[in-house]
């Protein structure tokens, strides 16, 4: 029996590969890449010409994302930094085989994230930096995703959802969306510790946000710019806080920020004025700022602007009249048509993305975005998301305030101010139908690269604080010293 056991057991493969003769073993790894090569030749092949990026994806996504992973993940710190570049001029976008792209920003947070996630687990430490954003961050990602489960089970029968393929595809992107959204600030908060690096990220915004200005003030095309979403608030209150607030500002370089400004509001409000979304935000989180470093300085400006609007009447009349002509009284239809459905639906909403299906079963004439971020959450998320968002976004700016007030003159109290001003107005831009949370049959998921401008600077309210405790915690011990 035992010498049966012995001829019937199996020996290890490594054991036979170890007694191989050198020269074999040779022959056997170049025989194996010859293969694999010619398999992914073939399988390169098909895909080229039947145009299966779904299968390009299973097959050639693993070989690149291995190595990338571990490029990543010993150079953790670097690849943060790299968010704000990828979402303002990497134009790089991965194809899903339907019209929805992945941008590169959104691939590089996600990756992000799970790499973070992933460690945090295997550590065994859960450890955030301290906030008081973390909390209601963290509960409306809960709230998604009750959210996402609760229109699928109350989901209505009678909704037409033949007309949206994979529907429940699209709503798990649209959550993981939101999620890396919050991710973003997440790791801009915990990972961007100095100065320095926050100094990197102001400046890629205002260095990037010029050129933008530049060839759209000189109608020169471009591949690769990112100029849509809040690109413009993300430019100009940056550097109007670095003229108004910060101390030391070399003449020339106030000059020039100044001259940044005016191209930019003259492109964003005379040049393309019925884009609303694209030049309020960014006049109120000046008039923000102003308030912030002066209440003198706000009066003035208020002043100077309303005897502007007052001497330039017929210029505004016009516009008023371009407004309606463009169907902006119609909004008022849509906002009716979202409250219907958020009244059958609205304790935890009809899931991301999940009010789609409504307007085409029911209105489908009409089907319309709301055109009004606040509404769209409530329609999604319920009257328990729009609550928690509200808490959210009270908690952040009362925390910017606050930043504002503790941080010492320099840069980090420019900072404060510029992301506290920026926020107000990114948070107006939502009545405006300018999305923090992109909603995936407006802009589909490659909105995010733009969306996430704003959660950036949410991340920077989070590095700040560590860094004024921090400063806080120094001078505590040098006079206890």
């Amino acid at each position: 029996m035992r010498t049966l056991l012995n001829l019937t057991r199996i020996e290890h493969p490594f054991l036979i590969w170890r007694r191989l003769a050198p020269a074999t073993r040779g022959r056997i790894i170049v025989g194996m890449v010859v293969l694999a090569a010619a398999v992914l030749s073939i399988a390169t092949g098909y895909i080229i010409i039947g145009n299966r990026m779904r299968l390009a994806l299973l097959i050639f996504g693993p070989l690149l994302a291995i190595p990338a992973i571990l490029w990543i993940s010993r150079r953790f710190e670097y690849a943060v930094l790299a968010l704000p570049v990828t979402a303002l001029a990497i134009p790089f976008e991965l194809p899903t085989g339907t019209h929805s792209k992945i941008p590169a920003a959104t691939i590089l947070a996600l990756t992000l994230c799970g790499i973070w996630i992933v460690s945090m687990g295997l550590r065994g430490t859960w450890h955030l930096a301290p906030s008081p954003l973390n909390r209601p961050m963290l509960v409306f990602c809960i709230a998604c995703t009750i959210s996402l489960v609760w229109g699928v089970v109350w989901r209505d029968p009678i909704l037409n959802m033949s007309l949206f393929k994979n529907f429940e595809v699209v709503q798990v992107a649209s959550l993981l969306t939101y999620f890396i959204s919050i991710g973003a600030a997440l790791l801009i908060g915990n990972f961007v510790r100095s100065e320095q690096r926050l100094k990197y990220i102001v400046g890629c915004f205002l260095f990037f946000g010029s050129i933008m200005t530049l060839c759209q003030v000189f109608s020169i095309r471009h591949g690769f710019l990112n100029d849509r979403g809040l690109w413009g608030l993300w430019t100009v209150v940056p550097a109007y806080a670095l003229v108004i607030a910060h101390p030391g500002l070399k003449w020339h370089w106030r000059l020039l920020l100044l001259t940044l400004i005016g191209l930019n509001l003259y492109q964003t409000i005379l040049v393309n004025l019925l884009w609303k979304s694209g030049w309020v935000p960014t006049v109120i989180g000046i008039f923000a700022a102003t308030l912030l470093r002066s209440w003198r300085w706000f009066l003035v400006l208020l002043v100077a602007v309303s005897m502007l609007v007052y001497t330039q009447q017929e210029f505004f009349h016009r516009m008023v009249e371009a407004e309606i002509n463009e169907g902006a009284d119609g909004r008022i239809g849509m906002w009716e048509i979202n409250l219907r459905v958020v009244g059958d639906h609205w304790l935890f909403g009809t899931g991301p993305a999940g009010y789609a299906p409504y307007y085409m079963t029911y209105y489908p004439y009409d089907a319309r975005s709301t055109h009004n971020n606040y509404l769209d959450i409530l329609a999604q998320f319920g009257l328990v998301g729009s609550l928690i968002w509200l808490w959210f976004a009270a908690v952040s700016t009362t925390e910017g305030l606050r930043l504002f007030r503790e941080a010492p003159p320099g840069f980090l109290k420019t900072l404060a101010l510029t992301a506290t001003s920026g926020w107000i107005g990114a948070q107006a831009s939502m009545f405006f139908g300018d999305w923090i949370l992109p909603f995936a049959y407006n802009q589909t998921i490659t909105g995010y690269r733009y969306t996430v401008y704003s959660w950036i600077f949410v991340g920077v309210l989070i590095s700040l604080r560590q860094l004024i405790n921090r400063q806080h915690a120094g001078e505590t011990v040098g006079e206890v010293v």
